[in-house]
């Protein structure tokens, strides 16, 4: 991996924080720099306009005997009385006239409110008016169809630091995801069990240090995986070989067995070299499966070729039905739809179908019914074998296509290894198709299906 100009993530946090507070301080100045600028303008007035213009228009009121006649400053109402506090005329309603009326009584009013009084007193009555602490529009309509400008400031503040807030967070949230993007890309490709690629890399230096350790880690394993197959290579050649040879000196022994057996024996010489004949095809059918076994792991060396469909299925049916009366079971066997001409081999086709129709009959009650259907769906071509036993158990469902696998381990016994259906299995993977096990709910029995 190559090294790039990076940065620590410790800057990267600093950075984000100094934007952040670069923006929320911009947040509240933007919003305080439109109310001066509205005020500048004589779009909204100042906070103590009100109180001002009141102040100054209060020797006009006391002067002046209809005070309908005087222009008052927008926003400001008046409350007038009698030198017995009786009401002569209002503008006022509500909880304002009563704060009103209690001004007048005590002088005192509710200092936590924007709307404060002013009393003026006049020859024969006092006047209250009703002022606004705080800025408004300097339109009638605003005023009344519109918050206060503190109000739209204080929102405008909160909507901006929010934005802000998260537009920040989004963002460096994105950029935290785009550096590490490389790591979550690695450890994909090695879920995916690929370690042919190149680790990317990061500007934030803590996550490029761990793309490199995870790079070198990758080269290592790689190099260890590759030292472990090819020596797991060699071992299973050497064995795939000295179960080849071992076939040469066992033949020999089988033959003179046998001709042992041809001349002429006492009881107890008849009864040892019978024994040599037993085990040495014990023996025979041990080299086949450690044969069979060798050539799928390595995988069979496969002919493809263009087979006549039709022909080679009416042969494997001659062999299969064969087979099913040795055993005394019923074959039962369906083609249809099915293409004139296929690619495969045809010899590892014939041995896939095979075991898995052997497997069928080690499970099938005498005179019972092994059901082959041939046919073609979706552009595969599908052979199924379905017996009339008990079918698969839960287990047998998820492990039945391992190595070894043997769901009644008394057949150990009987020269079985628990091969078949891996074999068969490895062959129809070769041909770019998959084994499917199931219960047949037709049969009751289990059900293998080679698609090919």
């Amino acid at each position: 991996m190559g090294i790039k100009k990076t940065t620590t993530l410790k800057s990267a946090f600093w950075k984000f924080l100094i934007m952040l507070l670069v923006g929320l301080a911009a947040a509240v100045t933007v919003p305080f720099g439109a109310l001066l600028l509205s005020t500048t303008f004589d779009i909204t007035t100042y906070a103590d306009y009100s109180e001002r213009s009141v102040r100054d228009i209060a020797p006009i009121v006391a002067t002046t005997p209809e005070i309908t006649e005087i222009k008052l400053p927008a926003g400001c109402r008046y409350l007038i009385l009698d030198k017995s506090y009786q009401i002569v005329e209002t503008t006022l309603e509500g909880n304002d006239l009563n704060q009103a009326m209690e001004y007048a009584r005590t002088g005192t009013t509710d200092k936590s409110r924007n709307r404060q009084y002013l009393l003026v007193t006049r020859e024969n009555e006092f006047v209250i008016l009703q002022y606004y602490i705080g800025s408004q529009f300097t339109d009638e309509w605003m005023n009344e169809h519109l918050p206060s400008p503190e109000i739209l400031l204080y929102a405008l503040i909160g909507l901006n630091c929010i934005t802000i807030c998260v537009y920040l967070t989004t963002r460096f949230s994105k950029h935290l995801r785009t550096q590490l993007s490389p790591l979550f890309t690695a450890t994909a490709e090695v879920a995916q069990q690929n370690l042919e690629f190149e680790v990317g890399h990061s500007k934030i230096k803590e996550f490029e240090d761990v793309l490199l350790s995870f790079s070198n880690m990758k080269d290592s394993l790689k190099t260890s995986l590759e030292q472990q197959w090819k020596a797991e290579q060699v071992q299973k050649e050497q064995i795939a070989a000295l179960a080849h040879d071992l076939k040469t000196p066992l033949t020999v022994i089988q033959g003179n067995a046998d001709l042992i057996t041809e001349t002429n024996l006492d009881a107890e010489q008849r009864q040892y070299a019978d024994y040599i004949i037993g085990s040495s095809e014990k023996m025979q059918a041990y080299i086949k499966a450690l044969i069979d076994i060798s050539r799928a792991v390595m995988g069979y060396q496969f002919r493809s070729a263009v087979i006549d469909f039709p022909a080679y299925l009416n042969q494997l049916e001659l062999q299969m039905d064969a087979l099913c009366k040795t055993k005394k079971v019923h074959l039962e066997i369906q083609v249809t739809d099915i293409p004139k001409q296929i690619t495969a081999d045809q010899v590892l086709l014939e041995r896939a179908i095979m075991n898995v129709l052997n497997n069928a009959l080690e499970h099938s009650p005498q005179d019972g019914t092994v059901h082959v259907n041939v046919t073609t769906h979706n552009g595969y071509v599908q052979v199924s074998i379905a017996d009339e036993g008990n079918g698969f158990s839960p287990e047998a469902l998820h492990h039945a296509k391992e190595q070894f696998y043997m769901a009644d381990q008394s057949r150990n016994a009987e020269m079985h290894f628990g091969m078949g259906l891996y074999i068969a299995s490895s062959i129809v993977e070769q041909h770019g198709g998959q084994l499917i096990l199931e219960n047949s709910p037709k049969t009751g029995g289990a059900k293998v299906t080679m698609i090919l």
